[in-house]
């Protein structure tokens, strides 16, 4: 992209091809880094402006510029632990935020359908379905497991950084840990509604348990690919 106005064209192709030499060595998707390249690009691009005010062309302009900025290896180095953070707390939101309202549904689905459910915990339930009863237990064990790592990434990439020693991996690894717990109870939740639909399909309220297995669904493949970016980022911090 080409830098029109009183910086002249020939100052764009220089800053450009720093800034994407930067962007290659950062980590996780171009939205996740966004912000830090527009503030790299204004920094230079006033930089370029105040070497112009000094005589120089706009091509020397922006050529000084990139070399007061450094090596990009260096300067994307610099960014990583800030957009590996980032990247743990949207995928911890998140994770936590679903959590309860898919859970709401499988509840739903569960009040709905003839399982004779009372206020109970479910595994003191002997109305329950046996595979139901049984297979509450790992799906509770993920869920909490989820919740517990979701908390750690806040705790961890927020204000308790300035207390705490800096190990830039603990974020990504505890929010790769909530990914891989929420595709658990998810895919336990979706197992369990499978084997109900074998053994006693018509004791489900299809409607709310379709709703419930369809937001389960969702919610499994985000936290697998959440998961997945953030053991990618946390391999490339050093």
């Amino acid at each position: 992209m080409s830098v029109q106005g009183p910086l002249g064209p020939a100052a764009g192709p220089a800053v450009e091809r720093y800034l994407a030499e930067v962007t290659a060595r950062l980590p996780g998707p171009a939205r996740a880094h966004s912000g830090i390249v527009a503030e790299l690009r204004s920094g230079l691009l006033d930089a370029t402006d105040a070497r112009r005010s000094a005589g120089l062309s706009a091509a020397q302009a922006a050529r000084a510029a990139v070399g007061e900025f450094g090596d990009p290896a260096l300067v994307a180095e610099g960014f990583r632990a800030e957009i590996a953070a980032g990247q743990a707390r949207r995928a911890a939101a998140a994770l936590t935020v679903t959590g309860p309202l898919v859970g709401l549904l499988w509840i739903a689905a569960a009040a709905t359908s003839h399982l004779r459910v009372g206020l109970a915990p479910p595994w003191q339930q002997a109305g329950l379905p046996p595979v139901v009863r049984v297979g509450i237990y790992p799906v509770a064990v993920a869920a909490v497991l989820t919740a517990c790592a979701a908390l750690v990434v806040v705790a961890t990439t927020g204000r308790l950084t300035r207390w705490l020693p800096a190990r830039p991996r603990r974020g990504p690894t505890a929010a790769a840990v909530a990914g891989f717990g929420a595709v658990c109870a998810e895919g336990l939740g979706l197992a369990l509604l499978a084997a109900q639909l074998v053994v006693a399909p018509g004791k489900l309220s299809l409607l709310p348990a379709a709703a419930a297995a369809a937001a389960a669904t969702v919610r499994l493949v985000f936290a697998r690919r959440a998961a997945r970016r953030c053991l990618a980022i946390r391999a490339a911090l050093t």
